[in-house]
């Protein structure tokens, strides 16, 4: 009976250490962290872009005669797939600036939250030179916020060089 009490107590005590060592990692996807992520792409090789996403559900010259890289991302298998309708793509998307939240603006990443959407549209704007220039996103689009950003960088460099050498 005693070494009951000692198994339980033990079992107790171990569940609460897993529980708040996980409780404390816990980091849920926003649209700030989809923002930091698409910025990471910024000035890289559209390649490391098509390496790390796939190729893109549509892609079009803009006006300004830089290409376009349209990727969507949608919440199941029947939410309504933008790129089958052109009409509902619009570039660059219209935001709106008194929805547009400070935390998900970077330098060359401009992003509108819209959770009501069942879809994340996000647009890579490619230059004459294969580098992405800018990059426009709506929707729910959310990923985990970046803790240490220096280690996917590392990564992206790494993918920079490799794409550099086989040129």
């Amino acid at each position: 009976m005693k070494a009951l009490k000692w198994l339980s107590l033990f079992i107790f005590v171990a569940a609460m250490l897993f529980i708040t060592a996980c409780a404390g990692s816990l980091i849920l996807p926003t649209p700030k962290g989809y923002s930091q992520l698409c910025e990471r792409y910024v000035n890289a090789d559209s390649q490391v872009l098509i390496k790390s996403w796939g190729y893109p559900g549509r892609t079009f010259d803009s006006k300004n005669g830089k290409q376009v890289f349209v990727y969507v991302e949608t919440r199941d298998e029947y939410t309504l797939n933008p790129l089958a309708h052109s009409a509902l793509i619009e570039y660059p998307p219209r935001m709106d600036p008194r929805k547009a939240l400070p935390e998900v603006q970077a330098k060359n990443v401009y992003g509108q939250p819209v959770e009501s959407m069942d879809y994340c549209m996000t647009y890579f704007e490619v230059g004459k030179n294969d580098k992405i220039e800018q990059v426009y996103w709506k929707g729910d689009c959310r990923s985990q916020e970046a803790l240490d950003a220096r280690v996917f960088e590392d990564k992206v460099n790494t993918q920079k060089t490799g794409a550099d050498e086989g040129k």
